[in-house]
């Protein structure tokens, strides 16, 4: 690393801290809300913190303590590869300040090192945690020695470079190929989509392979499956040797291969930077012009496509708030082919819950993956410079915010639908019974989106470098997941409690009842903001 890579990461950081702003703003409103974003985020660590402590001690009582290190290599590399993957094509190329970059007398090989390295430290705190956690694991059942709590540290900031280094170039290989086409942004999409898809149900794949198992049975595979996994993956085998048994090769050998791979992978991701970035700005003609007659929208229906747009152009906005309704059609699809019963005892681990006990809860289910990222959340802060251009305009702020919530369920709507007809039919529900739950769905589709449009106009931020700060790491998407999340599992709990007391179609309609008042309270407070704004 060079010292120009030093100043532009530098640079970097300061130019999106908010603690200039703490420091030189004086808006007390502005410091509330990023001394708030900070208490969330402390939080979120400390939830973190805890979980992890707790699932390293599980290790640890069922005889894994020696396999702990590889398990924490385990754990950092699938993160980091994943958190990379998902956000590398929006911090390396096409970003906002390219311009402006590359007419400064930097190299294209230290423009694009530096963004790399930001976006490192910017997941930093979520694998120091996890590090951190699982030390304290560690260190409660092999009682190590002194030396091995700093190295522990140390080493485990240098296990996610390699798997990121790995990702940006799949990234930079995916760039490359699908910049000669004319919608390379949906080839993107697409592998994006199925990395996601891949991670979520892992989960379910692994406790299937593993769940008729005795716990000796589990313990002797995990024992072979760790030193399998050192022998195929070596990171994992330098960490465990340089942090626990101290040993000097494993140290160079974790630390020099993270740094020779950083300069191999930049050095080749820079012979061809610029032209990839120029493919990507630049968009194919079409010479077949046909003129058709114009039709006339309402300027809320005008901003609801305007919106859609957006949200099929940006890579990590379609990835992060469109992986739910993915996975939404994905779980009503396969209902129809396996059953409701079949979803529910996987998703259950086997528990004595069957499908016609939580055939209420349908709409809920299905709701929790469309409802898990609202496009609202983010779509007043991606207007950037562009809102005030938008304020200027001879439209209304009804319009304006009417049209980004027309286009949140244009999007959920759909997605709500299929999946809760989907669980309906591999049910075997009802029609009235079915119809009751399509309304409760569209109601739950329509207080996301005002939820969190509400949300995105409180926690508002024009002022980003990178859309990703807005999509993945914005106050407003942070804010809006947890009480809607917490919310959603107390509805689908209540709901099944409930169904059993007082009969499914009261729970039906008194749900419907609550989130209509619900999403009465949000557009109030939706439009009273949106006029102060």
């Amino acid at each position: 690393m060079n010292n120009k890579n030093v100043l532009l990461l530098k640079t970097l950081l300061r130019s999106t801290s908010s603690f200039n702003v703490l420091k030189t703003s004086k808006d007390s409103k502005k410091k509330g809300k990023i001394i708030g974003t900070f208490i969330a985020y402390i939080l979120l660590y400390l939830m973190l913190l805890a979980y992890s402590v707790l699932m390293a001690m599980g290790y640890g009582r069922a005889g894994l303590t020696e396999a702990m290190p590889m398990l924490l290599t385990m754990i950092l590399t699938a993160l980091a590869f994943l958190f990379t993957l998902l956000k590398s094509n929006s911090y390396l190329y096409g970003f906002k300040e390219y311009d402006m970059l590359m007419a400064m007398p930097f190299s294209e090989k230290a423009v694009v090192g530096s963004k790399f390295l930001y976006m490192y430290i910017k997941s930093l705190p979520w694998y120091l945690t996890i590090s951190i956690a699982m030390l304290i694991g560690y260190a409660m059942y092999a009682k190590p020695m002194i030396a091995v709590y700093p190295l522990w540290i140390v080493l485990s900031l240098f296990i996610p470079v390699i798997p990121m280094l790995v990702a940006s170039l799949l990234s930079y290989i995916v760039v490359k190929i699908s910049a000669a086409f004319k919608y390379w942004k949906a080839v993107q999409a697409v592998l994006l989509f199925a990395v996601i898809i891949l991670s979520f149900f892992s989960r379910f794949f692994i406790e299937k392979i593993i769940k008729d198992d005795s716990i000796d049975e589990v313990l002797t595979s995990t024992a072979s499956f760790t030193e399998g996994f050192e022998k195929i993956y070596l990171p994992a085998k330098w960490f465990r040797e340089g942090a626990t048994e101290l040993k000097i090769s494993g140290i160079f050998l974790l630390v020099g291969v993270s740094i020779l791979l950083f300069e191999l992978i930049f050095i080749l991701v820079a012979r061809s930077y610029k032209r990839l970035n120029s493919a990507m700005k630049t968009s194919v003609a079409r010479h077949a012009y046909k003129l058709t007659k114009q039709k006339k929208k309402s300027v809320a229906r005008t901003m609801a496509f305007k919106e859609i747009k957006r949200f099929t152009g940006s890579i990590p906005y379609l990835t992060n708030a469109g992986a739910g309704y993915v996975m939404a059609i994905g779980v009503g699809i396969a209902a129809l082919f396996v059953g409701l019963d079949k979803i529910i005892g996987t998703v259950t681990s086997g528990a004595p819950v069957s499908g016609d006990m939580v055939k209420v809860a349908i709409p809920f289910i299905a709701y929790f993956l469309t409802g898990m990222v609202a496009l609202t959340c983010a779509s007043p802060s991606l207007e950037g410079k562009n809102y005030w251009i938008i304020k200027s305009l001879p439209m209304s702020y009804k319009d304006i915010y009417y049209g980004k919530i027309l286009a949140n369920l244009y999007i959920s709507i759909p997605a709500q639908l299929i999946a809760t007809i989907g669980m309906c039919i591999g049910g075997k529900c009802g029609v009235a019974e079915t119809i009751g739950y399509i309304i409760l769905g569209i109601t739950l589709c329509v207080f996301s989106a005002t939820f969190g449009c509400e949300c995105g106009i409180r926690f508002m931020k024009l002022d980003w470098e990178n859309d990703v700060e807005v999509v993945k790491q914005g106050t407003a998407v942070v804010v809006y997941m947890f009480p809607n999340m917490i919310l959603t599992i107390a509805m689908l709990i209540g709901s099944v409690i409930l169904s059993m007391i007082i009969g499914k179609a009261l729970v039906i309609v008194a749900a419907i009842l609550i989130y209509c008042l619900l999403t009465a309270v949000c557009m109030m407070r939706v439009m009273a903001l949106a006029k102060r704004r």
